[in-house]
């Protein structure tokens, strides 16, 4: 028990190497079992496709680089349901960085679905004010976006073709990295026009977003690499996240297994010198 107390940290450190690196090399297939809030961002996009289609959806980006791993998967994920289901879609950028990140995978995968820019999807790239953005819209989507990256005016989209403002779109769904959803798209956007509103966010920031899911203002949320895995296994397209969730799940075994180790030869030791 002394031993194993005094365990050099090293040895902790080659395990966790050995949990990271094995499952990179080998597939280990883990069981993914989607959790209650990411599934209500899929039945909600569902809901969407079968009642109200007509109607685009509207996606934020408000991540950069430093997230990308968490939250491109993620965005993978969703905008691939959201084409899956024939839905039309509006992107934003309410980070600067977003743009570059972000439009690629859109593109990506409307070609992948043949879907036709202007008409099935369109990008109107990023501006800046953060809550004054959403303020905006609320009043005039074409006012705060009068044209898309490509410098097209937006009035002159198809995609928009109805749309005014934020209720005018049947879904907002808003990409965070930062503090967006609880400080911009909620009080300024969805608590004054009451759009269905759902959101992905890094794995940090997840728990503080809780509130608004039993508030209901808030109808599903993705949170961190878990979250994109679970939505990659509704969708049926495993992806980054569903790859990356098996090393982070050999490695999160390894500590725990260490923690009870470490407390079992703890509370031993306790016993045997209690009992000298």
């Amino acid at each position: 028990m002394d031993r194993l107390i005094n365990l050099d940290r090293r040895f902790i450190f080659v395990f966790v190497f050995l949990g990271v690196a094995i499952p990179l090399l080998v597939d280990l297939p883990l069981p993914i079992k989607p959790s209650p809030t990411v599934r209500s961002v899929y039945d909600e996009i569902e809901r969407v496709a079968a009642e109200d289609a007509g109607r685009p959806v509207l996606v934020s980006f408000s991540y950069g680089a430093s997230t990308e791993p968490e939250m491109v998967p993620m965005t993978r994920a969703v905008v691939r349901h959201l084409f899956q289901r024939g839905l039309k879609v509006v992107a934003i950028c309410l980070w600067p960085e977003a743009v570059g990140l972000a439009q690629p995978v859109m593109d990506e995968l409307a070609a992948e679905f043949g879907r036709r820019y202007g008409v099935d999807y369109a990008f109107l790239g990023y501006k800046i004010g953060y809550q004054a953005v959403v303020l905006n819209m609320g009043q005039s989507v074409a006012d705060t976006f009068p044209f898309d990256t490509e410098g097209t005016p937006v009035g002159d989209l198809p995609v928009m073709a109805g749309v005014e403002n934020l209720k005018d779109f049947s879904f907002v769904f808003d990409f965070a990295a930062g503090d967006s959803m609880e400080f911009w798209w909620i009080p300024y956007g969805q608590e004054k026009h009451r759009f269905p509103f759902g959101g992905g966010c890094t794995a940090v920031m997840a728990p503080d977003l809780y509130p608004f899911l039993q508030s209901g203002q808030l109808v599903g949320l993705l949170g961190g690499l878990a979250g994109a895995a679970e939505y990659e296994t509704l969708v049926d397209a495993p992806g980054r996240a569903t790859d990356g969730m098996q090393p982070q799940s050999v490695t999160h075994l390894i500590i725990v297994l260490f923690i009870i180790l470490g407390n079992v030869a703890y509370f031993a030791s306790r016993r045997r010198d209690s009992q000298a």
